[in-house]
């Protein structure tokens, strides 16, 4: 996407989305527009007043305007072409306030959409666009980029308003003396052109700005939600300056950006009254009248500022550029890995979830599961159990629909997954992961986020489910407790409980608990077995575990191995056939987690 089409397609799509906002700014444009030639205008006979206060040989604007006043029964004075002024001026000064009101909103309006258009995209997509995404990225171009934009696009409205500005503040000039206003522009513009060959510059600061910053943000967020890893290993100081250099990196550009938009206007507006000098100069040896120089040089040092914040405007504008083509590029992903949805919505499973001949490997990775036949009989416990790296979560994954078989089906009641419609399938389930990631919020926000329409006794009866009642109960703010981010002020035990109850308030088709029960003491364990024994045989549970009493009362278990069921069979079965090879691996695999 070449930079020039960039901000025309842009402009031109922000045009089309809001047309009520821009048609407002164009009204107050013009009408700020006339303010603004009116206030040129109102300066004459001020001067022709100072020069000739019997006004006996009045410039022609002037004499319209006396006209004007005794047509209205008024005497021409210095007090009333004073008001005019005044009144004039401070009007202009009132439409341009509006303005900026009027650019402000339609820069947070775009910003908005752009965030809901990105957030809808980016969900569209497969979890492979997370999984393998740079999360830096992803969060600078959300929480820094989208500003940028925003900004941006203010500049190019401001701009707008600018350019609507300048030809009224030229106009009246022209009208007046064209030869001494274009004399004082076209000097303007020539001791102002060597400014324009920073647009290139320009532009490669913004990219390298919007990458410093995806760096210095991706570090901080890994810095931030590893906080304790990093106090663990006492590596705070290793941490602190992997992201201080990170940061040192960003502003040593971001820097020079902004010294280069600051720079436009300061250089440019001295030549610009230089410009301006040089023709005022030209003038009074020309003869020209007193009060219509007057005029044309109120009218010239009010348009300099105004080249020099169009020229400042352009800088931003180039600078802005790779943020757009970072989002974008991120958008373009996520269309191209948008989700392929089916259409059957999901009310209820009424007889299995199967796995047939499903194949599954990892961009760039070994095979991670072969030829899996797996079964997940309605209202029976489903156990998976292998070495880390046995495929056990991806299975979980694919139930979920996050990863998509490579080769070989899964069908929900016999019918093939790519018909259902996803969302209605996951709404009918309950998750809970090794990390339970509770919200910071209330426990009672926690649960509503999973069912929005729960009562007080519903809330209450999914605590019980999951044994988390009586703990929540002797909290000082009970229900409304805020649990902090990710749940760091509940204990391990108390988190995954109150994940457990957030799963079990949907009444969900398939609970899903995949090392649910890793990372907890045995107590901790023993009422999360409790909870599974309560809704046992009235809802379908596949369990990935470690530890042989989360998986007692499993009705399959299916062992792997290097991505391969290697055994398979119930509980009872298994111990029977394999009783100390089943320890012995879950005793192995419980050392394996607990050493990560």
């Amino acid at each position: 996407m070449g930079k020039k089409s960039s901000i025309i397609i842009i402009f031109r799509e922000f045009i089309s989305k809001f047309p009520k906002h821009f048609s407002l700014l164009f009204i107050l444009l013009l009408i700020e527009g006339i303010s603004a030639a009116l206030s040129i205008v109102t300066v004459i006979p001020i001067a022709d007043y100072i020069i000739d206060p019997a006004l006996n040989h009045p410039s022609k604007i002037t004499s319209f305007i006396i006209y004007v006043l005794k047509y209205i029964k008024y005497k021409p004075s210095f007090f009333v072409f004073g008001t005019l002024f005044f009144i004039t001026n401070f009007l202009k000064g009132f439409l341009e306030v509006s303005i900026r009101y009027a650019i402000l909103k339609i820069k947070y309006k775009v910003v908005r959409t752009l965030f809901g258009e990105a957030l809808v995209k980016f969900f569209k997509a497969k979890w492979g666009f997370f999984s393998g995404a740079e999360q830096g990225k992803i969060l600078n171009t959300l929480n820094n980029e989208l500003n940028t934009i925003g900004d941006t696009l203010g500049h190019i409205a401001t701009l707008f308003a600018q350019i609507v500005q300048l030809c009224i503040y030229l106009a009246v000039p022209i009208l007046l003396n064209p030869k001494l206003t274009i004399t004082a522009i076209s000097l303007a513009l020539l001791f102002g052109s060597p400014l324009l060959f920073l647009n290139k510059i320009s532009y490669r600061l913004g990219k390298k700005n919007t990458e410093t910053a995806n760096e210095a943000l991706g570090i901080l967020t890994e810095i931030m939600s590893s906080a304790r890893l990093i106090l663990g290993y006492g590596n705070q100081l290793k941490s602190k300056d992997r992201f201080i250099t990170a940061f040192d990196n960003h502003t040593s550009v971001t820097l020079k950006s902004q010294v280069l938009s600051t720079a436009i206007p300061k250089f440019f507006t001295p030549m610009g009254m230089m410009a301006v000098l040089i023709s005022i100069g030209i003038a009074i040896s020309e003869n020209v009248n007193i009060s219509e120089m007057a005029a044309i040089l109120w009218s010239l040092i009010g348009a300099i500022p105004i080249l020099s914040s169009i020229l400042q405007g352009n800088i931003s504008i180039r600078n802005f550029i790779p943020s757009y083509e970072q989002l974008i590029e991120l958008q373009k992903k996520a269309t191209e890995l948008e989700e392929v949805d089916g259409t059957i919505v999901f009310e209820e499973l009424s007889n299995s979830i199967e796995f047939r001949n499903v194949n599954f490997t990892y961009p760039e990775r070994i095979s991670t599961l072969k030829n899996i036949n797996i079964l997940l009989l309605k209202g029976q416990m489903t156990a998976l159990i292998g070495e880390s790296g046995s495929g056990k979560s991806t299975i979980t994954d694919l139930v979920l629909g996050l990863q998509t078989p490579d080769t070989g089906q899964i069908y929900l009641d016999n019918i093939e997954y790519s018909s259902w419609n996803k969302n209605s399938f996951r709404s009918k389930i309950g998750y809970v992961p090794q990390d339970p990631q509770l919200f910071n919020t209330t426990i009672r926000e926690n649960l509503l986020w999973a069912c929005s329409t729960l009562n007080e006794n519903e809330i209450w009866n999914s605590l019980e489910l999951a044994n988390a009642a009586n703990f929540v109960k002797q909290l000082p703010q009970g229900l409304d407790t805020i649990v902090g981010d990710r749940g760091i002020r509940l204990s391990g035990g108390q988190r995954q409980r109150i994940a457990l109850a957030r799963a079990l308030s949907r009444q969900p088709e398939l609970i899903i608990l995949d090392e649910a029960t890793s990372s907890l003491d045995t107590e901790s364990e023993k009422l999360i077995q409790d909870s599974l024994e309560k809704i046992n045989k009235k809802t379908t549970i596949l369990v990935v575990a470690h530890r042989l009493s989360t998986i007692k009362n499993a009705d399959m278990v299916y062992i792997l191995n290097t991505g391969i069921i290697v055994e398979k069979g119930s509980y009872k079965d298994l111990s029977l056939k394999i009783g100390s090879k089943l320890n012995t691996m879950l005793i192995n695999q419980n050392e394996l987690i607990n050493k990560n």
